[in-house]
């Protein structure tokens, strides 16, 4: 392995291992110093805006892990900052849960329409909010590995296509490497 391979696998793992990003939108400052609290700033790096233009810049310039959008703030309410991200190619697979006193079906059916992962209804209970968090950011973040991990897979098939010497031992690798791309979504990427 050389050193820059070696410096590579050393970003990805310092990237892996920092602390997830949470944005939250609300426009009333106790329930941000609320969600703060029960959520960890020791835990997360929290992102705080109190209005929807503000969310959407911090959006665009940190790329989040995962938004708590309150639905109804003043300037630009949650669903149309939650449309607004999800047009944007990165923002596709990150999480957007809405924070919300709001129950009737109708809204809520809009903010899923939208893009969002969830619906928590205020007053929300603290281990509800964590366990939701939670399990949204695994997802999250497994899915970032899975396409890491995917990206790694073809550029080994194409490295060990373009060695290619038909040898008894690399013809079964290159073949199972090659199935198993064929049923990814990102087959295309796969050299002919």
């Amino acid at each position: 392995m050389s050193f820059q391979q070696t410096e590579v696998l050393l970003s990805e793992t310092t990237r892996e291992r920092r602390k997830p990003v949470i944005l939250i939108l609300d426009d009333v400052v106790e329930n941000v110093k609320v969600l703060g609290s029960i959520l960890g700033r020791d835990k997360y790096s929290l992102l705080l805006a109190s209005s929807g233009e503000q969310a959407i810049q911090m959006a665009l310039s940190n790329l989040p892990d995962v938004l708590l959008l309150d639905v109804m703030v003043p300037d630009i309410d949650g669903i149309s900052v939650c449309r607004y991200l999800k047009a944007i190619e990165r923002f596709a697979h990150v999480p957007i849960i809405f924070l919300t006193a709001n129950a009737d079906p109708k809204d809520i059916s809009l903010a899923y329409d939208a893009g969002g992962a969830d619906y928590v209804l205020k007053p929300f209970h603290a281990r509800e909010l964590r366990v939701r968090v939670e399990t949204h950011l695994e997802i999250k973040l497994m899915r970032d590995r899975l396409s890491r991990a995917e990206e790694l897979l073809v550029r080994s098939y194409n490295h060990a296509r373009s060695g290619w010497n038909d040898s008894p031992s690399t013809i079964p690798f290159i073949m199972e490497l090659e199935g198993f791309l064929k049923g990814s979504p990102k087959a295309s990427e796969l050299e002919s």
